[in-house]
């Protein structure tokens, strides 16, 4: 059972030094999905208990909207990316709606909006996403399209099948789209029917592809090596491992950037992992 628990803030947007974006809005802190492979239960600043308990504290941001109202006409208009840390479309954002007020008041306020997620929710807002086409694009987390191998990694995200059904009616009403893959896992994710498959959605999506290894961190270790180990029966230990990581990750870059050229489609590897500054609130942002 989730426990969710409420707070007020004093600032909705936060400067990111993700590419391509300028401010990062995260209306959760904590996240329901609870996937095993996670490195943002380390970016809860100081909410640790929802770090520590991954997926069974989830803290709601109940007057974002309010604070972020203000801060449009203070802050000069960018890409803000929705979210960065957590989940937007988490199974409680269908009862509250935080998500769906903050990219009307952004989008009307000149602002574009970039949005990762892994639920098909946000197809609730394609209302808003159609009157912006050009403002807005929409990436999908896909790590496998295999519904029953997610579950262990991801064990309350919606499935793949679902965000694909998704990806293909935003893509379908000319929203821009992306799909996210990763991270990509060495012998759980980085087969070649895996990535076929998912360079194929791209190719007919129109989506870029955007490739991104494991980021091995303490507070994941543990969590990731028990999931894996329980889909293969075998000590996962040497391969949850900095230097094989990185050597593994040299020849399957190369590998699949080969495999982009020959679907022609756009592929970016290895994205930059968010910084602790990004929790950090905007203080004199104009």
């Amino acid at each position: 059972m989730v426990v969710y628990r409420r707070i007020r803030v004093r600032h909705a947007l936060s400067k990111s030094s993700l590419p391509d974006l300028d401010y990062a809005l995260n209306p959760y802190i904590g996240c329901f999905h609870a996937c095993s492979y996670c490195y943002a239960r380390g970016y809860v600043g100081g909410y640790v208990d929802a770090g520590r308990s991954w997926g069974e504290i989830v803290y709601i941001k109940e007057n974002l909207v309010d604070v972020l109202r203000v801060e449009v006409k203070r802050f000069r208009a960018g890409i803000v990316g929705v979210s960065t840390i957590t989940d937007p479309y988490q199974p409680i954002e269908a009862e509250l709606g935080i998500v769906r007020e903050a990219i009307k008041v952004l989008l009307n306020s000149g602002f574009s909006v970039s949005i990762q997620t892994k639920s098909d929710l946000v197809l609730r807002d394609i209302d808003i996403l159609k009157r912006f086409i050009g403002r807005v694009d929409v990436g999908f987390t896909i790590t496998s399209l295999n519904d029953d191998l997610i579950r262990y990694v991801e064990p309350r995200a919606p499935l793949p099948s679902l965000r694909v059904k998704a990806l293909r009616k935003l893509s379908s009403e000319s929203i821009e789209t992306w799909i996210f893959y990763g991270p990509v896992i060495p012998g759980f994710n980085d087969d070649e029917e895996t990535i076929r498959g998912i360079l194929r959605l791209g190719r007919e999506t129109n989506s870029k592809v955007l490739i991104d290894k494991i980021h091995l961190r303490d507070w994941i270790m543990e969590t990731l090596r028990h999931a894996l180990e329980n889909i293969f029966g075998r000590n996962y230990s040497k391969v949850l491992n900095k230097e094989y990581i990185e050597s593994w990750w040299l020849n399957f870059k190369e590998r699949i950037l080969k495999m982009c050229k020959e679907y022609n489609i756009t592929c970016y590897p290895q994205l930059a992992e968010p910084k602790p500054t990004q929790t950090k609130n905007l203080t004199n942002f104009t």
